[in-house]
């Protein structure tokens, strides 16, 4: 009973996150391109602008697994 609440769970925050996520980059994507006239530019440099965010969360989430690694085996993380 519990496995499949927890399941339930788990898949309703992951759909959340991702709607939160697609609203999120349509609102990059939205206020990066307006300053250009055409449709297609605004397009291109939105999207760009997009990528450059998700990846300086990548950068940072990589940067934090790394320190958990080093903390892990200098044996400062409790399990």
């Amino acid at each position: 009973m519990h496995i499949a609440d927890g399941d339930a769970l788990f898949n309703m925050l992951q759909q959340y996150s991702g709607s939160i996520g697609t609203a999120a980059m349509s609102v990059i994507i939205a206020i990066a391109g307006s300053p250009y006239q055409r449709q297609s530019k605004q397009v291109v440099m939105g999207s760009q602008a997009a990528f450059i965010v998700l990846f300086v969360f990548t950068l940072l989430i990589f940067a934090c697994v790394l320190r958990l690694i080093k903390r892990d085996k200098q044996g400062l993380v409790k399990n």
